[in-house]
């Protein structure tokens, strides 16, 4: 009867092994290591086999003068590829200078009761990828590469932004009004307290109250959720980054979000220059283009130029831009916001500082001093896709609520993506918020991006499937 075992000492990680074998080996020291078998070459009284752990893998040799006869024979009938194992020896090269570990002990931790494909393009469904997300993480180490980065990423931006004095906070998943993005939301239900609830679409408004109450430099990185069409750079659970610091605008996050996306890159990926699904990006090189005039050469519409959405719409139709199907009640924000995405942001490949929205498509953000049609904000867009966007917020309580009214009507009038109003969060700025700026970075876009993965499912650990 197989016996699973509950703990094993390991002495070292493979990958601790490899970095010091010449060492460990000169002292002919015996180390203990721990994986799963992913080889096996049997060749009569000795066996070859290679065992990967949690990174790195390497080749192990046995045979009967090592284990002794009836352990050797007992592990080479049951031993199978897939099982995971635990095993003591002294380190030698072959004669080919492949590192390989001399077992003198092996034991079978747990087995692996089903195959594992030999290859993983042997998967004739793609699905499975992710639906068996822990077969592509077994027999596929570059899957097991992203997620790592992904996890240095997180760990570098935690780590940059508490060196620059920001607290880690978290805010309700469950909202009664899911304000801060125009998006439509998921709606559930809470049975204890008889109430429906929708699942944020933006820690946005919650974020601000904190820095009401005083807490002048804030993050958070949660997961949002919005309940809309999804592509290779859309999903509707995403993971964001969020921070505020009081006292500094646009400007100063313009600067701050941009070395903290170069240092990302630069300590992830070793360089700034990176090649993206065949295009080489650059993030030594920055542009900085103005929104109302990128639009306007890139299709001749002036969008400052129209305040009704049925105005812009004819123009749009009248110069043959298909920007999708538009809903009879949609925004004149929502309007300019999908003229942007079909005539200019898939041009916008290298890295790029988007500045000066107009002000209906950002309802929370302060206006211009110069122009209060525009609002002080930035995107940054790489590869077509808006990796981040900041401003400088609107403290004016006010005009927020005025502003928001107009969203509520816009929302009641069928646009979906219009933003609720937030009575809570329109009550805290009552009491006075500070000059603040905020940035918003999408996790998933910066990892796909960094490692090189085409679509956002392959950065996801779980991505929903049907």
């Amino acid at each position: 009867m197989q016996t699973y075992y509950d703990f094993y000492r390991r002495t070292h990680r493979v990958g601790d092994v490899i970095d010091g074998f010449e060492k460990l080996m000169a002292a002919q020291a015996v180390i203990s290591i721990a994986g799963r078998v992913m080889l096996m070459r049997k060749m009569g009284k000795m066996i070859f086999f290679n065992i990967v752990d949690e990174k790195d893998g390497i080749q192990i040799f046995a045979d009967i003068a090592g284990l002794g006869e009836e352990e050797f024979l007992s592990i080479t009938t049951s031993m199978r590829i897939g099982d995971i194992v635990g095993l003591a020896g002294i380190l030698f090269r072959t004669r080919t200078g492949e590192k390989t570990v001399r077992c003198q002990s092996l034991i079978v931790l747990t087995p692996s009761l089903r195959p594992l494909p030999e290859k993983f393009h042997g998967l004739s469904d793609i699905e499975t990828r992710y639906r068996q997300r822990y077969l592509d993480l077994i027999v596929n180490p570059d899957v097991r590469d992203v997620f790592m980065k992904r996890s240095m990423i997180l760990s570098l931006l935690r780590e940059q932004l508490g060196s620059a004095g920001f607290i880690e906070v978290e805010t309700p998943v469950f909202q009664k009004s899911p304000c801060g993005a125009s998006a439509n939301p998921f709606v559930t239900h809470h049975n204890a307290k008889d109430v429906d609830l929708y699942l944020r679409i933006s820690p946005e408004t919650f974020l601000k109250q904190l820095i009401v109450g005083g807490m002048n430099r804030i993050y958070e990185i949660g997961k949002n959720f919005r309940n809309e069409g999804m592509d290779a750079s859309h999903l509707q659970e995403f993971t964001m980054l969020e921070w505020y610091a009081s006292y500094w605008n646009y400007l100063d996050n313009i600067d701050f979000a941009k070395n903290m996306v170069k240092s990302i890159i630069l300590r992830v990926s070793g360089s700034l220059e990176l090649e993206y699904q065949g295009t080489s990006i650059n993030f030594n090189k920055w542009q900085t283009v103005n929104y109302r005039d990128l639009v306007l050469g890139d299709c001749g519409i002036d969008v400052l130029s129209f305040g009704k959405s049925s105005d812009l719409l004819i123009e749009i139709r009248k110069r043959g831009i298909d920007v999708g199907e538009v809903a009879p009640s949609i925004s004149i924000g929502n309007l300019i916001d999908k003229l942007y995405k079909k005539v200019s942001r898939p041009k916008l490949i290298q890295p790029t500082i988007l500045m000066n929205h107009p002000a209906v498509l950002i309802p929370l953000a302060r206006r211009n001093d110069d122009n209060p049609l525009l609002v002080d904000s930035f995107q940054i867009i790489v590869n077509g896709w808006e990796l981040a966007k900041g401003y400088s917020e609107l403290s004016d309580s006010n005009m927020q609520r005025e502003l928001l009214e107009e969203q509520a009507l816009s929302r009641q009038a069928g646009d979906s993506e219009a933003m609720f109003l937030d009575e809570d969060f329109l009550l805290a700025l009552e009491y006075g918020m500070p000059p603040v700026s905020g940035v918003g970075i999408g996790i998933d876009r910066l990892t796909a991006i960094v490692t090189n993965q085409r679509n956002l499912t392959d950065v996801i650990l779980f991505p929903l499937m049907r």
